[in-house]
């Protein structure tokens, strides 16, 4: 029994399914589905179904002025220890961020907004506006998952754009909870209310524009 026990100990050192690699695995999850590559295919989502010669324009716009500002402020904030890590995962280092992110992206809505850009890309800024400002209103007192409010809203969008052929992408809420709450990160219950908030947020602005 003993030769048995040591046999599967090893085996499971080296298998995918090993806890070191549910922790590797949870990681990749967590970084390929970060809120910031979320927002990336999430307006490259909306400039799909425009289906316009002036979509990539957009979306590199959207890009250059809401994606690489926070993602370089960011990174200056872990380099000067300012702040542990670039998912922020300590509650209380998320404010500040958090206040300069939603103004930035609140701009950048209005900017897009005089330059005439198309509906569906608004309405990714303004979903980034509204996960921004509650996740930043929530953090004062508690601590939500902003990977699954991100990969919420992007499912919900890509499903009401393309319909159920999208289905699978549902998938991806509870595989970026687990990897959340794997790398303890995220209790159950931030997952799933970072989930709620997501969901909801792109629903109202859908129905309200006419999308849905």
């Amino acid at each position: 029994m003993e030769i048995n026990k040591s046999y599967y100990t090893r085996f499971s050192e080296y298998t995918f399914i090993s806890p070191e690699w549910k922790n590797r695995w949870a990681l990749i999850v967590s970084g390929v589905l970060s809120p910031l590559s979320i927002a990336i295919a999430a307006v490259a989502v909306a400039g799909y179904a425009i289906n316009n010669e002036s979509a990539l324009s957009w979306i590199a716009l959207y890009i250059a002025l809401s994606i690489l500002p926070p993602t370089l402020y960011i990174m200056y904030l872990v380099r000067k220890g300012i702040v542990t890590d670039f998912h922020l995962n300590v509650r209380e280092e998320r404010t500040k961020p958090f206040i300069l992110m939603t103004i930035n992206t609140a701009l950048v809505f209005l900017v897009m907004l005089l330059l005439g850009a198309p509906k569906l890309i608004l309405i990714v800024i303004a979903t980034a506006v509204l996960q921004l400002f509650f996740m930043l209103v929530i953090t004062l007192k508690w601590k939500i998952s902003g990977h699954c409010t991100a990969v919420t809203g992007l499912v919900v969008l890509a499903l009401a754009l393309f319909g159920e052929s999208l289905l699978p992408l549902i998938l991806l809420i509870p595989l970026v909870a687990w990897s959340r709450v794997r790398l303890k990160r995220h209790t159950l219950s931030q997952t799933v209310a970072g989930a709620f908030m997501g969901g909801v947020i792109v629903s109202t602005l859908l129905y309200f524009t006419n999308i849905l």
